[in-house]
């Protein structure tokens, strides 16, 4: 595994989640995606930034410490 750069991640409640695809279209990485019926997020890619948990009208997503390795 690559070292992990960002302090944050996001989760995705799925629960909460209204499958609007905000999320997924304000995301600078296009790193969301929807498979199936539910959004996921690539952590592979995914910089920690936030704006999907800024954007998200439903509050579904929510930024989490990350843990170190």
């Amino acid at each position: 595994m690559g070292m992990i750069l960002r302090a944050f991640r996001p989760v995705i409640d799925q629960e909460k989640c209204k499958r609007c695809g905000i999320c997924e279209t304000y995301c600078p990485e296009g790193v969301i995606v929807k498979i199936g019926d539910d959004y996921h997020i690539d952590l592979r890619f995914c910089k920690g930034c936030g704006i999907c948990a800024n954007e998200c009208p439903f509050d579904a997503i929510t930024m989490v410490r990350e843990k170190p390795e």
